[in-house]
């Protein structure tokens, strides 16, 4: 493989070869055609390894998914375009840290997801940058509940906001995700508390006004509807402030001048 820096309409392709462009790379790529075919790569001893981070893959993409899936659509219009591939691979990465073969590993967000505290759904405005304002998170009385509190703040002086924002809203989503362990006879990772897997609570602020007066103190209860959960799972608290244009007679969400960031993981 090699790359090229001039136009592909310029070049004269060699037979076997294709050329073709990927997204942060400069001029175009000239590779041989070819490779292993599907069916080696689900039989051939050679590619046993690659099978194995495969599953692994695969149970990470589950996980990344529940996780999106659970925000509310405002939240899941703040994600950037590549988000769901960067959290699989921080979900990938949990099997890392447990002994054994790749491909059979435990995926334990109950000892290892705190690994994916202040992990960002959008890069170009991280949370812990556009929001100034200092706020307390801390565990209620059960497992399955925290509490959030905001004292008074000034919207205007606090938020490393868009020019055109008048208002904002603050969002939170705290959501139950289990651990997954192979199952050696069926040769399947499988969640270890399925009932549980991607159940949630949520918080909404008020659509408040970015003004240069202090907002009345906030404080909130956000938690899963309920009575006991097992220990083997964990609770992602997913936070997100929200700029928007008023306009019309209508809010305009900003997402892309938005933040969201994986809180903490309990």
């Amino acid at each position: 493989m090699k790359i090229s820096t001039e136009s592909t309409l310029d070049q004269k392709i060699p037979k076997g070869y294709r050329v073709y462009q990927i997204k942060g790379v400069d001029g175009s790529i000239l590779a041989r055609k070819g490779g292993p075919s599907a069916e080696d790569i689900k039989n051939k001893a050679t590619y046993e390894e690659l099978r194995n981070n495969q599953k692994e893959f695969g149970v990470a993409s589950m996980m990344s998914k529940v996780l999106r899936n659970s925000l509310s659509e405002g939240m899941s219009e703040i994600c950037e375009t590549y988000v769901s591939g960067r959290l699989t691979a921080q979900f990938r990465n949990i099997a890392t840290f447990e002994e054994g073969k790749s491909g059979t590993r435990p995926l334990y967000l109950s000892k290892h997801g705190h690994k994916l505290n202040g992990f960002e759904f959008n890069t170009t405005a991280p949370y812990e940058d556009i929001f100034g304002a200092k706020y307390f998170v801390k565990s209620g009385s059960r497992k399955g509940q925290v509490i959030l509190h905001f004292p008074a703040f000034i919207p205007e002086t606090t938020f490393k906001k868009p020019k055109e924002a008048t208002n904002f809203k603050i969002n939170a989503r705290l959501v139950a995700l289990s651990d997954y362990q192979y199952d050696m006879g069926q040769k399947v990772y499988r969640a270890v508390n399925k009932e549980f897997h991607g159940k949630y609570g949520s918080y909404e602020s008020p659509m408040l006004p970015l003004l240069k007066i202090p907002i009345e103190p906030m404080t909130a209860q956000v938690s899963l509807d309920l009575k006991e959960l097992p220990d083997e799972m964990a609770l992602f608290l997913v936070m997100a402030v929200s700029f928007y244009r008023y306009e019309n007679g209508k809010f305009q969400h900003l997402s892309k001048e938005s933040g969201m960031t994986i809180k903490q993981v309990y």
